[in-house]
């Protein structure tokens, strides 16, 4: 049995000022105040840090200088540094349909082998999507059935998410066909009608891919010679049962600073989920990346998007958790295994300070990042 003392316990609801956390056999024990240590567990001091359920990243496609399909396992380890220990790899619809096949293949190696053991599941971002929106977009296309049931068949259960433009023909039959598969299934890339949301969610969409980023609306000009029309974003906040991704840069670059207070008190805190949407570049002091002047996802770490949900989002330490932990966990059915520290969830935990610098990252209950 392995105790960490002297901490600031991150429970899904409050935080424990003076608590402690027990492991035993890769697994949570208790998460709560402080007792007496018994004397011959292990005992690790958090001298006063936060001691929080470690990240989850369900949008990402690279870590440094490397792309999730050209090695995840290197890639999976630079997030891991970064406190993620769960972590989907995100497949973009660029490197063609033998580098998707390819990618999947190599991803599910690197999961079944536990290199380095935070790879979770793929997320396939396209290549169903709107051609007008995002990175990449010269590579969207429209639904085809054929091509993605030989992913699911390639994925053999390791697809977890798949983003899909609701507008394009065909899409309710692709979800329908991913969640009967288990595949969550995002919106995003889109100008779809409220109507075209709508329809989606009734169909099993559960989660939208970067709310404000990518997204715009079919009715322009506005037919009502100048009031506002409900947009894409607009309509998937309306709908209560769809959670809305967030790209939360340090310069609210993706998503205005204000407007992520905005849809905090829209859609509420259950809602949220911070992604980093990483891709390749240097990791230094700018968390956004540009590429020949245009804006290409991030280069964030999850611990950085847990700082700009402290400072661009006003969120306590127990909602920072929520947001970059359980709800991610949440929304590819991963909550009774991680997300939170509870007692029979999996002993992946963070030290960090107050603004979420890491020093010491514990996966299965073994230590793999010490600072």
């Amino acid at each position: 049995m392995k105790a960490i003392v002297n901490a600031k316990v991150v429970l899904p609801d409050r935080v424990c000022n003076d608590g402690m956390v027990l492991m035993e056999d890769g697994k949570i024990l208790y998460a709560g105040d402080a007792f007496p240590v018994p004397g011959d567990c292990a005992q690790i001091d958090a001298q006063g840090r936060l001691v929080s359920p470690g990240f989850v990243d369900i949008h990402c496609h690279a870590g440094g200088e490397w792309w999730c399909w050209d090695d995840p396992e290197q890639m999976a380890r630079v997030h891991l540094e970064g406190g993620t220990t769960s972590l989907d790899c995100t497949i973009s619809p660029n490197i063609g349909d033998s580098g998707i096949m390819k990618a999947i293949a190599d991803i599910r190696t690197a999961m079944a082998e536990k290199r380095p053991g935070n790879i979770m599941g793929i997320h396939l971002e396209g290549p169903y999507m709107n051609p007008n929106y995002g990175g990449f977009r010269e590579y969207f296309h429209d639904i085809d059935e054929e091509e993605y049931k030989r992913y699911f068949k390639q994925a053999a259960g390791t697809i977890r998410l798949i983003t899909v433009a609701p507008e394009l023909a065909n899409s309710e039959k692709l979800i329908k066909d991913c969640v009967a598969e288990g595949i969550t299934v995002a919106i995003g890339h889109s100008e779809a009608s409220p109507e075209q949301v709508f329809a989606a969610a009734d169909a099993g969409a559960t989660v939208c891919t970067h709310l404000m980023d990518a997204t715009g609306t079919t009715r322009s000009p506005l037919y009502t010679g100048g009031t506002k029309d409900m947009s894409f974003d607009e309509a998937v906040m309306l709908r209560d049962d769809v959670m809305c991704e967030i790209i939360n840069d340090s310069m609210g670059i993706h998503v205005r600073k204000l407007m992520t207070q905005y849809i905090k008190k829209a859609v509420g805190l259950d809602r949220i989920i911070a992604v980093t949407d990483a891709c390749t570049g240097s990791l230094d002091d700018m968390d956004i990346n540009m590429l020949d002047g245009a804006l290409i996802g991030s280069k964030m770490r999850m611990f950085q998007a847990a700082k700009n949900f402290k400072y661009n989002t006003l969120l306590e330490p127990w909602e920072v958790s929520r947001v970059c932990s359980l709800n991610p966990a949440r929304a590819v059915h991963l909550d009774r295994e991680v997300g939170s520290l509870e007692p029979g969830k999996r002993a992946n935990i963070i030290i960090t300070d107050d603004d979420y610098n890491i020093f010491q990252v514990i996966l299965d209950g073994e230590t793999v990042v010490s600072k």
